[in-house]
């Protein structure tokens, strides 16, 4: 099974290379209509994440499950719900509420799942996620592997080591505390892979953090996996980079194509698809543009 959580902070502005959560999923899910973000892009413009997720999904029919974990706009797709509210800002007040009572729904939703019988692919639709990522991973005391190790005012390095709960609270975000709930709740059934970048190691970080002593696997991308083996390695979780042309993780796309071959599909059929996925969606747009 594969799970996208679908999530919001007010941590910073959602960056250009990303969809709104929202669209991120119905994108992956239906496929059209494109976003009109992506519509805009230029003729020449590469292989988003987002393609290559969905891409995967196509040519493996892999099954799917999308997860609102605190987005401000639901998805058109079919979605479960937990109730989190979007993140706030980091430093200024508690950037998540109930942050115990989401955890609780994360273990229920992966003890749930996991009963199916089915391995669980975790991940995230989080613009603007690399800053709390990053906030969390300072704030538990390790070290940001993408190079920020700012601390946030009033909250120093380190200061929530052994307080996973807190942590989230204070400066993570909604979908962090979920998807360590998930992987709880599944860890005894299922194998569990966190799909993504930062993000995901973030949640890996805080997974151990709360007493997760097992095994953890994050499968991301060959683009984005020399970045994070550093703290990977410190924190005991073993990556798995996919090879998939020069795309950096998002959507879960380096799972997605790790899945995807697992039930029988090479990467580069993937990325095949990726790139004719990126010729129709181009040719879409000149279209609306005449």
């Amino acid at each position: 099974m594969f799970l996208l959580l679908t999530g919001d902070t007010s941590a910073s502005d959602n960056p250009s290379c990303r969809l709104a959560s929202h669209e991120e999923a119905d994108f992956i899910w239906w496929g059209f209509p494109v976003p009109e973000k992506v519509r805009d892009l230029p003729g020449d413009f590469p292989v988003l994440p987002s393609m290559l997720t969905r891409s995967a999904r196509l040519v493996s029919d892999f099954p799917m499950i999308i997860v609102r974990a605190g987005s401000f706009t639901p998805p058109r797709s079919p979605y479960m719900e937990t109730g989190a509210v979007p993140g706030g800002k980091p430093g200024e007040r508690a950037a998540v509420k109930d942050s115990e009572r989401l955890w609780d729904c994360g273990f229920s939703i992966g003890r749930l799942l996991s009963r199916m019988g089915e391995d669980l692919v975790i991940a995230e639709s989080v613009p603007g996620g690399h800053e709390t990522a990053a906030a969390l991973i300072v704030s538990l005391g390790l070290d940001d592997p993408q190079g920020s190790q700012e601390e946030i005012p009033g909250f120093s390095r380190g200061c929530f080591s052994g307080r996973g709960f807190e942590a989230v609270t204070a400066v993570g975000d909604p979908f962090q505390i979920i998807a360590a709930g998930i992987s709880a709740g599944a860890k005894d059934r299922a194998e569990i892979v966190l799909a993504g970048d930062i993000r995901m190691l973030a949640v890996a970080a805080l997974s151990r953090d709360l007493g997760y002593r097992g095994n953890i696997r994050l499968v991301t991308t060959g683009f984005s996996a020399p970045g994070l083996m550093l703290l990977a390695d410190s924190i005991g979780v073993d990556v798995t980079g996919m090879e998939a042309g020069p795309v950096q993780d998002g959507a879960g796309a380096g799972g997605a194509v790790w899945y995807a071959e697992k039930l029988g599909i090479s990467p580069e059929k993937v990325l095949l698809r990726a790139e004719t996925l990126r010729e129709e969606i181009s040719l879409l747009s000149a279209a609306a543009g005449e």
